[in-house]
């Protein structure tokens, strides 16, 4: 199983390692740099506002789906048809929900009219994860790695034409960019729907109205939970666009800041949550351990995180210097504080699966209660008073904050034993890793070869400190015995 998993997140590593940075950095960055702060920080706030309320479109059924068909891929068959009927249902609901709000809370013109685009957005978005979860549960993780990012192959194409090339270069508009979003999710999701129907023989035949209801309420706690990971993850970015004279602008440079710690989820702990939950929710239902697999991918992440942490914190103005054309100090600031967070993120995408696919949603709602009211808490307390730097404080603490209660509790939910000498892999691997970051912040090399120095030096690191035994994920590669 550990081969099986390794070579799979290596090629969907690779994957979005060639996608999503072009992605991040040739166009998402260049759109805000091309429509300004003030103007890409509304949308970043609407877009917070609408994917708060997601929860309302998948209503914890992607979960749900996931578990249930990993651990019988039989289930597919008649699940599918009830759950894309569940699914149109609700995103009529979110629809009208969403502009209800938006008109409540003061949104007009053509701020309301970017919403409208963002809540179909949203709606697209949702369809198109739900159909890679069935793709993922199926363990066609090869498959699912394309599809994850075939939308943003798209967008690079019709943007880069939009951004680069006349007469469009010269009067970028963010319409443009919210309906490039629209027309690569109908384009991939029609890919992802064409390949669910030729996995398995799904029964057309099987609504029913009573199912959809009795899958709603099985999957209500997924749904609960992800809508308060909703409210402390990106609530952020609409507090500074409502609370401050200058809001819009506070906005777009945590946006820009947001970005980089964006792209820092995608290329690692997202991919991993997404091939992590079927597979331990298949490995659970055996009754086989997990602890291996669980080891491996602290292993492969954390390492990653806490050296891009450090390097933000020594880096982060020369970072955003060399990626926006108006960064200035206080850009680099919020930045290098937001990305203490990365850590954090890290161990959740590991030990916030393992639990969820246990099935402790319990657990994992208490923790994200307690982390909706320290975030805004502590957002309503420093945003009037530190402005977006306040809202990274924010960020940053409550990431810590879940990430140790998930340390805490999942070795008590599931058995996994307490290794001292793995603890202390970690703490000489942070201090000789704020070491190399510290030595090259000092020196005079320009910023590529200071990043490069970084991570080739904290690359043998993670070797001198037997974080990643080169051996063994030679033998899962290369040899033993199928999965």
């Amino acid at each position: 199983m550990r081969k099986f998993f390794v070579k799979n997140i290596f090629f969907l590593i690779l994957v979005n390692l060639i996608v999503k940075p072009v992605w991040i950095f040739g166009i998402d960055r260049n759109v805000q740099n091309a429509v300004g702060h003030e103007v890409y920080g509304q949308y970043q706030a609407l877009l917070s506002f609408s994917i708060i309320f997601q929860v309302l479109l998948d209503f914890g059924l992607q979960s749900y789906n996931s578990n249930a068909v990993a651990q019988s891929p039989k289930v597919m068959k008649t699940l599918f048809p009830n759950i894309i009927l569940a699914k149109g249902i609700l995103s009529l609901t979110y629809f009208v929900l969403i502009i209800a709000l938006g008109l409540l809370i003061g949104f007009r013109g053509h701020a309301l009219f970017l919403l409208f685009l963002l809540s179909f957005v949203q709606i697209l978005s949702s369809f198109l994860l739900y159909l890679r979860s069935n793709v993922s549960a199926m363990h066609r993780f090869r498959t699912d790695s394309l599809l994850s990012v075939s939308d943003r192959l798209f967008m690079i194409v019709v943007c880069g034409v939009l951004l680069f090339f006349p007469p469009w270069d010269a009067g970028f508009k963010i319409e443009w960019f919210i309906y490039a979003q629209i027309g690569s999710y109908l384009f991939t999701g029609a890919i992802a729907f064409w390949i669910c129907t030729k996995m398995t023989a799904l029964d057309w035949r099987h609504f029913n109205f009573g199912k959809v209801w009795v899958i709603c309420k099985k999957s209500f706690p997924y749904a609960l939970l992800i809508f308060l990971m909703a409210v402390y993850l990106r609530t952020d970015a609409l507090l500074l666009e409502r609370i401050l004279p200058n809001g819009k602008e506070e906005a777009g440079v945590f946006a820009a800041a947001f970005r980089l710690l964006d792209v820092a989820n995608n290329v690692s702990g997202l991919l991993f949550a997404g091939i992590l939950l079927p597979l331990f929710g298949g490995m659970l239902a055996r009754r086989e351990p997990v602890a291996p697999i669980v080891r491996v991918s602290i292993n492969l992440l954390l390492p990653l995180a806490i050296t891009v942490a450090l390097a933000a914190w020594f880096l982060g103005n020369d970072i955003m210097t060399m990626l926006y054309t108006n960064a200035t100090v206080y850009d680099g600031k919020v930045f290098s504080i937001l990305m203490i967070g990365f850590p954090g993120f890290c161990i959740g995408y590991v030990y916030a699966t393992l639990l969820t696919a246990n099935g402790n949603l319990k657990q994992l709602i208490v923790i994200s209660v307690f982390a909706v009211i320290f975030n805004l808490g502590l957002n309503f307390i420093l945003i009037p008073y530190l402005g977006a730097v306040g809202a990274a404080i924010s960020a940053a603490g409550t990431q810590a904050l879940v990430s140790i209660c998930l340390l805490v509790t999942a070795p008590r939910l599931i058995e996994l034993k307490f290794d001292f000498r793995w603890i202390v892999q970690y703490l000489v691997f942070l201090l000789l890793a704020f070491f190399i970051c510290f030595f090259f912040s000092r020196t005079d090399l320009s910023l590529v070869y200071k990043l490069g120095g970084i991570a080739v030096s904290a690359a043998m690191g993670m070797l001198g400190c037997g974080m990643v035994p080169v051996v063994k994920i030679r033998e899962l590669l290369v040899g033993g015995k199928g999965r």
